[in-house]
């Protein structure tokens, strides 16, 4: 992987392998890559688990090595360098022949037993109890499982309370809530309540503000809801691979008597997201995908957030929308736009209100994020 003389390559751009074979992928330049197989350009029906997205390499010398094993049946994958897909930096593996020695069967039974979670959405509300002293307490679980991104198409990947994205927490600003993280996974974990402002030894960093949530174990979380706005909540541990998997999902803090710019009739909510799950919206692939559907005169407030690891313009067909909130902070003017560039770990807060009837399209506008072959 290089990125010399302001040019990002792979020195191969097209390997030709069998099952059985390593491939390594070095880090020879100076800037982070890594490897991330396209879904929509990869055999039918194939499924690569932790194997569509590798992490990131920094210094030179470091490998990222991928066994082609059954995972891969012969055909060709395009893979791209996250960061560097519109700078070309992209490869193709082709696999043909070749054979491994069965997995292991009691690997497998593991991955079997994994819950496959069909026809379900995610961002629901979470629901709470309140302890004795008044604290507002939640309660959410890690967990390795299957996802259905489109209908018939279970991933690989990783939730709170078996959904994609995680629940949707909700307090008002300045309530004292009590988040107990149970880790039902096989690694370690943490939590990080992103752009919350918590105490230090809250924020959910491993080996920085807490030791990791190892598996079968608990960390209860207490803070104040503060500052109001649209706030996250992912992964800190491994963050390239849980995050990426789907341990993400929206925490809500209310404004106290918002001024009219910001009040709405109701509110969506959105988390874009790529990488092993694909280019999804709230962890669905098109069609799956729920369309926001409104009357004219109706003001709708969408809260939208990506935790994916690209760039993901946002094209709204039929009007505009106006821009209130950027990382959930209002803004003082408010700006009519029709396309929105939402970089990783972004927020925005967007008001919708319907200027023509029909069924319009909202959609990336890097164009292989948004349509296949």
């Amino acid at each position: 992987m290089l990125d010399d003389g302001g040019t990002f390559r792979y020195d191969v751009e097209r390997l030709e392998v069998r099952r059985g074979d390593v491939v390594r992928f070095v880090q020879g330049g100076d800037i982070p890559h890594n490897v991330q197989f396209v879904r929509n350009e990869v055999p039918d029906g194939v499924e690569l688990g932790d194997a569509w997205t590798g992490p990131y390499l920094s210094a030179r010398g470091e490998v990222h090595e991928i066994v082609i094993d059954e995972r891969f049946p012969d055909g060709e994958y395009r893979f791209v360098c996250t960061p560097h897909v519109g700078f070309q930096m992209v490869g193709t593996l082709v696999v043909e022949g070749g054979s491994i020695e069965p997995a292991d069967p009691t690997e497998r039974r593991a991955e079997d037993a994994r819950p496959e979670i069909r026809g379900e959405r995610g961002l629901e509300p979470l629901a709470y109890r309140v302890d004795p002293d008044g604290v507002k307490h939640f309660e959410l679980t890690a967990e390795r499982i299957r996802w259905e991104t489109t209908e018939g198409k279970l991933v690989d990947a990783m939730a709170y309370n078996r959904m994609i994205p995680g629940p949707l927490i909700r307090a008002t600003e300045g309530e004292r809530v009590r988040i107990t993280v149970t880790n039902a996974m096989d690694e370690p974990h943490t939590t990080h309540w992103h752009g919350l402002f918590v105490p230090n030894d809250m924020d959910g960093v491993p080996g920085i503000s807490q030791d990791p949530i190892l598996p079968g174990d608990s960390f209860t979380y207490e803070f104040d809801a503060a500052p109001h706005g649209t706030r996250l909540y992912h992964s800190h541990f491994n963050a390239m691979s849980q995050e990426g998997a789907g341990l993400y999902g929206m925490f809500v803090i209310e404004e106290r008597n918002p001024p009219a710019v910001r009040r709405s009739d109701r509110e969506v909510e959105w988390i874009l997201g790529d990488g092993p799950l694909g280019y999804v919206i709230n962890g669905k692939e098109f069609p799956l995908t729920e369309p926001i559907e409104m009357k004219m005169g109706e003001r709708v407030r969408v809260r939208i957030a990506n935790l994916g690891g690209m760039y993901h313009p946002m094209h709204m067909h039929g009007g505009s929308f106006t821009v209130i909130a950027k990382d959930g902070f209002p803004m003082e003017h408010p700006q009519e736009m029709n396309t929105l560039s939402v970089a990783p770990g972004e927020t925005w807060d967007l008001i919708l209100e319907p200027r023509f009837g029909g069924t319009w399209i909202w959609h990336c506008h890097v164009l292989s994020h948004a349509t296949g072959p």
